[in-house]
């Protein structure tokens, strides 16, 4: 069978590996605003890795969350969502970091 892609409370998706050098669509990060009080992650990565990425809706947007280890997490700008899923998209793809 092969593995979940939507990810779940065990498993989630591994962004793909790619040179930093080579990312055509930089994303800016912020540190991370105070969560919403209806706040929704939607997908995220898998948490075998350092760095962990989340799809998150929230008051009628959505944006990319990031946290690494020992590091605070680091949010993207309000996006609509179809925005926000075309850089989910790109994310995962490697095409975005």
């Amino acid at each position: 069978m092969p593995p979940s892609t939507q990810g779940s409370a065990a498993h989630g998706l591994h962004v793909a590996e790619v040179d930093p050098k080579d990312i055509d669509e930089p994303i800016t990060w912020r540190p991370a605003a105070k969560a919403e009080g209806r706040r929704r992650v939607v997908r995220w990565t898998c948490e075998c890795r350092t760095t962990v990425y989340y799809l998150v809706s929230a008051g009628g947007h959505g944006y990319l969350e990031r946290t690494r280890r020992g590091s605070p997490a680091m949010q993207t700008d309000r996006l609509t969502h179809s925005e926000v899923a075309r850089l989910w998209e790109r994310l995962l793809m490697g095409q975005a970091l």
